[in-house]
């Protein structure tokens, strides 16, 4: 045999069980990752965005071959509706449940919820209301709700009963479709008045 030719032959003989062992590693490591986790963690859009991209599809697949079961996106009520869609069936087909959206506007810097004031309970219960559609297209069970800032005017126990009765008349609106309400109290003026 020539030098030349076993040389060729020994490359391409090589090159050809390193691409084959490369393959089939890939496909174990599928293979094992999906579904590894036991507990429903569910990352949000945009936290593997440096992995797969910034199309939260891609980030979806990325998920999925990482081996998570569930998926949370606290903006999905203001995604377009195809893109719900797409997200709800990508989801379903690879056995992947939805975890919590926001199903309403936040307010941060001013009362709403607290206030008592009918025009922000309006608001907050007509956001609900369209928020149930969104439930229904991307299969979520739950919504994540919150109050909203303190009012520094009124007594706690009035900003107490204000929440409680926008919560009763939510909840009256999502009891009939079985969703939840997943009450996030991210009140920093009532963290403060803890300590």
């Amino acid at each position: 045999m020539e030098r030349r030719s076993f040389v060729k032959k020994s490359v391409l003989a090589s090159s050809a069980a390193l691409t084959s062992a490369s393959l089939f590693s890939n496909t174990l490591i599928k293979k094992e990752a999906v579904h590894k986790f036991k507990l429903k963690y569910a990352p949000h859009a945009g936290m593997f965005k440096h992995h797969a991209g910034a199309d939260i599809l891609d980030q979806l697949k990325f998920m999925i071959d990482q081996g998570f079961t569930a998926f949370e996106d606290n903006e999905m009520r203001n995604r377009p509706v195809k893109l719900q869609e797409d997200i709800a069936k990508l989801m379903k087909d690879n056995h992947m449940e939805m975890g919590v959206f926001v199903a309403h506007k936040i307010y941060w810097k001013d009362a709403n919820l607290a206030s008592g004031n009918k025009e922000f309970r309006d608001e907050f219960l007509k956001d609900i209301q369209n928020s149930v559609a969104v439930a229904k297209r991307t299969n979520a069970k739950w919504m994540t709700v919150v109050p909203g800032h303190v009012d520094l005017r009124q007594d706690d126990n009035y900003q107490t009963a204000n929440v409680i009765e926008a919560l009763k008349q939510a909840s009256e609106i999502l009891e009939p479709y079985d969703i939840t309400m997943v009450l996030e109290p991210l009140n920093f003026g009532i963290i403060r008045a803890c300590f």
